[in-house]
């Protein structure tokens, strides 16, 4: 039972958790693709524009020193003179040295750079920078240059190729990338040869073990280096790939192919292409797939441990949860067989650390006070039974009091022969019964209330020798208003149990009602007593009491409070030795819905 409910609470976090969690991987799978793509696209045009910027440059630079100072006439006029013959006089020998020095110069900074040759048309000699004597056309070992050149057509500027120089018989044959570049200001020619071994040094350099392969182009689409041999492999399976790029950047203006993702003999490459500054010669990048995986590998790594460790934590979760729920039911059967047996069981202790706790205590607090709560029954039973006889003794008595007193009345007439003041105060108590024992939940009307009381004041006149004066101001609107029994009489005896100050100085009790808005107020206000603030505080604590012994003004509280709401609760304002005013209001509203019903 403990395996089948760990299982599927298992299943529940692991939906809880896991869904979230791919759905965020996903998201960030996607955008990681995105971002990884456009920085290889990135990486793909910067080396290229690296290259052109750091190496290529490099190469026009001497390149185009050699032909601006074949523009200045002496230095041109002194390089035919030196071509020309074969015998050299001194002057010739410095001229020849110092030209010598520069190019070495060039060959010297920059390693990849092989030689240079400077030639004029027609000539039997050249300088280059690899001899110390002028070289000629015929018996220098470099002489593929030359027929090349002549093969050349007039109207190409330049030309780049790829050749083999072997000087001596013993070493092998150097791979060296020679360019073409004619003279502006002489008809000539200016050759640079740069060796592949070291020029492909300077492209790792830059690449940078980075995966991406380098491939450099003349204008027919031909390969003149490459700095990956399998990559080079790969787009020679692929008959004439460069060579129609080429083409359909010569017709149209782009590359169509640039920056996707090409399948080249099986294999995918990032693919970027772009024409070089100088010679009329293509730059390509090319980023295998395998680099870009490589990237994604370092996320679906940080993925899959992530995932693992949500496992371990849901596996952790459902096993600690389930363990905990079937402590939690264990310890109630327990509870319930010992409850059975008839044993004593011990107060649980209201420790809430899940919703498990929460139940089991709810639960044994209701089994654990299941006989008390029978008890308790079974008590306000017999106490109900209590309340009905009581209510049945009230019922009765009323008209024995009632009857009692007419006796009582009809017995003072006799002996008094008339109208007295004891026969107006039993009257008067006849009606204050009646009034206060008829049915509390039978509605009034204000001047029914008014009625009464006046009825309970000249009781109290009498007692107390008539010294007790009552005004009553009430709007003659009021007095068809519906209003619960016993409503004012709570105050006015308030006044006069408390407000009286000595027996031969009389108290004046003013008695208002007026509307305000929608609502009647009502007040009642004395010139006794009064209290201080003190006293005052301790009374309006009492009053909201529902335990006070202050029956009268509490009891009317709550009543106000429960028929008309909060906003109708008495307020009381007093000042020591000067009198007391006790107020409250009453919605309209709810008076004319009542009438209305």
């Amino acid at each position: 039972m403990l395996h089948k409910f760990f299982i599927k609470r298992f299943r529940t976090f692991a939906v809880i958790m896991f869904i979230p969690l791919l759905l965020l991987f996903t998201v960030m799978g996607f955008l990681i693709i995105y971002a990884q793509q456009d920085a290889l696209k990135k990486q793909g045009a910067d080396t290229l524009k690296s290259i052109n910027d750091n190496i290529v440059y490099v190469v026009y630079s001497t390149i185009h020193q050699q032909d601006v100072m074949m523009g200045n006439a002496q230095y041109k006029l002194s390089l035919q003179k030196l071509l020309s013959h074969d015998q050299l006089e001194y002057k010739d020998v410095i001229f020849m040295n110092a030209i010598k020095n520069f190019l070495k110069s060039s060959e010297s900074s920059y390693p990849y750079i092989n030689s240079v040759y400077l030639y004029i048309d027609g000539r039997d000699n050249y300088l280059t920078s690899s001899s110390d004597q002028l070289a000629s056309t015929k018996t220098y070992y470099d002489k593929d240059w030359f027929y090349r050149y002549n093969k050349i057509p007039v109207e190409d500027k330049q030309f780049v190729e790829t050749r083999w120089l072997k000087r001596y018989s013993y070493e092998p044959a150097r791979k060296v990338i020679t360019i073409y570049q004619r003279m502006t200001y002489e008809d000539g020619v200016i050759v640079v040869n740069v060796n592949a071994n070291d020029f492909g040094m300077m492209i790792n350099n830059i690449l940078n073990n980075s995966g991406q392969s380098f491939f450099y182009l003349n204008k027919e689409g031909d390969i003149l280096f490459a700095s990956n041999l399998e990559t080079e492999s790969h787009v020679a399976a692929e008959k004439n790939f460069f060579t129609d790029t080429v083409k359909e950047y010569d017709s149209g203006g782009t590359f169509s192919r640039n920056q996707k993702w090409l399948n080249i003999n099986g294999k995918y490459y990032l693919f970027y292409m772009e024409p070089a500054a100088y010679y009329q010669t293509y730059f390509v990048s090319m980023i295998s797939f395998d680099v870009f995986a490589v990237r994604l590998q370092e996320f679906l790594r940080l993925a899959l441990a992530i995932l693992l460790l949500n496992f371990l934590i849901v596996m952790l979760l459902a096993w600690i949860t389930t363990k905990s729920a079937f402590k939690h039911i264990t310890y109630l059967v327990e509870v319930f067989s010992a409850a059975e047996r008839g044993e004593v069981i011990d107060k649980p202790r209201p420790v809430v650390k899940d919703e498990y706790n929460l139940i089991m205590n709810n639960i044994l607090f209701l089994f654990i006070k299941n006989n008390q709560m029978q008890t308790n029954l079974m008590e306000k039973q017999h106490q109900h039974e209590i309340t009905e006889l009581m209510a049945l003794q009230l019922q009765i008595n009323p008209h024995f009091i009632f009857n009692t007193l007419q006796t009582m009345d009809l017995e003072v007439l006799k002996e008094k022969g008339g109208q007295s003041t004891l026969h107006i105060m039993i009257q008067e108590l006849s009606r204050i019964i009646k009034y206060a024992l008829t049915n509390p939940t039978e509605p009034v009307t204000l001047r029914e209330e008014l009625d009464y009381l006046k009825a309970y004041l000249q009781i109290q006149e009498i007692r107390f020798k008539n010294i007790i004066i009552t005004y009553f101001e009430i709007e003659d609107g009021l007095l068809e208003y519906p209003v619960f029994r016993l409503m004012l009489q709570p105050m006015v005896e308030n006044s006069v149990n408390h407000g009286i100050k000595s027996p031969d100085r009389h108290c004046y009790i003013k008695i208002k009602g007026y509307k305000r808005k929608d609502e009647i107020c009502i007040a009642v206000i004395d010139n006794g007593c009064g209290m201080t603030k003190k006293e005052l505080e301790v009374l309006n604590i009492k009053i909201n009491d529902s335990r006070s012994e202050n029956i009268g003004l509490t009891n009317l509280n709550r009543r106000l409070a429960l028929r008309y709401g909060e906003r109708s609760k008495i307020h009381i304002r007093s000042k020591k030795d000067m009198g007391t005013g006790i107020y409250f209001k009453i919605p309209v509203r709810i008076q004319e819905d009542v009438i209305l019903s």
